[in-house]
């Protein structure tokens, strides 16, 4: 059973600068995620995805910025599968969200995120 969908999209020009703000990739981004970056072909692409992808992830889950920022509660894993914790993660058992399916798409300018949660 369908337990939340979110979708989202980005421009990739807003994260061309992204690559080089340690604050804005402190507070979106997991290490993880930063040290992935290097091995992305396009940093700005790269960001912007991780982005779009999380901010899907918290409109799949009910939960947009008005109950806080808790961007390193998700993490997109390098095989593209979404990894909860903290907070997200007690909301997705309250919901009985036992499957994160996620998919993206670009072009030359946008990052399209899709999120479906099952139980």
């Amino acid at each position: 059973m369908i337990k939340g969908t979110g979708i989202d999209i980005v421009g990739i020009e807003k994260f061309k600068h992204a690559e080089n703000d340690k604050n804005f990739l402190g507070e979106i981004l997991t290490g993880q995620e930063i040290s992935l970056i290097r091995d992305s072909n396009n940093s700005a692409a790269y960001i912007a995805k991780i982005f779009a992808l999380k901010e899907a992830v918290m409109k799949s889950l009910g939960w947009g910025l008005t109950y806080g920022s808790y961007w390193h509660d998700i993490e997109v894993l390098d095989d593209g599968q979404i990894k909860l914790t903290g907070v997200l993660k007690v909301q997705a058992e309250k919901m009985h969200v036992s499957k994160i399916h996620s998919s993206y798409s670009n072009s030359k300018n946008f990052i399209t995120a899709f999120v479906l949660l099952e139980d």
